[in-house]
């Protein structure tokens, strides 16, 4: 699936389709690779208060540090592992509106799984987050996106926000269908567009020096 759609292919419901329907471990395997640097670096990074006292209380050699570091970094490897698996059974894949001419309820729909009904008269609000980091170069190019569905009850509970891939979705005619397809309810439909200028790497590198000349 290139980008989020609306999918009105039952006639009965509405679907907001946020990612492929594919299943939770195929996600989880699909994204895993891309999470093991990552999680190699800040389990490593994460033990430098244990590698401290190693070194100048308990007085170790380099090599039990070092093996140290090796457990810290998979540590972190297993937890964000472990991490990513659960996100991949939680996370909605699409938001389902029925009946289709009128809708009454929403539907969380989580890969194989389906949660109960939940009637729209409890549903506040429906917005879409969209932060556009923009180059710091004349041309003000787009570099990175984060695009996020929230929704609110109106007992002012938010339900678990919903990542929406990949950055470069239109979330422009989305939210106009998002809109239309839910007209004849009550609930707030909006679009949240927010816009800021990436820092070019030689301030980003002259505030870290004077930092430290002050220190």
């Amino acid at each position: 699936m290139n980008s989020v759609r609306i999918d009105r292919s039952n006639p009965d419901v509405v679907d907001v389709v946020l990612r492929e329907e594919v299943g939770p471990l195929v996600f989880a395997a699909r994204r895993w690779p891309g999470e093991v640097v990552g999680s190699l670096a800040a389990g490593a990074l994460y033990g430098t208060p244990v590698y401290a006292v190693m070194a100048v209380i308990l007085e170790q050699g380099p090599g039990r540090i070092w093996a140290a570091v090796g457990i810290a970094a998979a540590v972190g490897l297993v937890v964000n592992t472990f991490a990513i698996l659960y996100g991949a059974f939680r996370s909605v894949t699409r938001l389902r509106f029925s009946p289709a001419a009128a809708p009454n309820s929403m539907t969380l729909v989580r890969g194989p799984r389906t949660d109960r009904p939940r009637p729209l008269t409890d549903v506040q609000q429906i917005w879409i987050d969209h932060t556009i980091v923009e180059s710091h170069k004349r041309d003000r190019k787009p570099v990175s996106a984060k695009i996020t569905l929230y929704v609110l009850l109106k007992n002012n509970r938010l339900i678990r926000p919903m990542p929406i891939l990949p950055w470069t979705t239109d979330t422009t005619p989305l939210h106009q269908q998002l809109q239309q397809a839910l007209a004849p309810t009550s609930v707030q439909v909006d679009l949240v567009v927010r816009r800021r200028v990436q820092s070019p790497p030689w301030m980003v590198v002259g505030h870290g020096g004077s930092t430290g000349g002050g220190g």
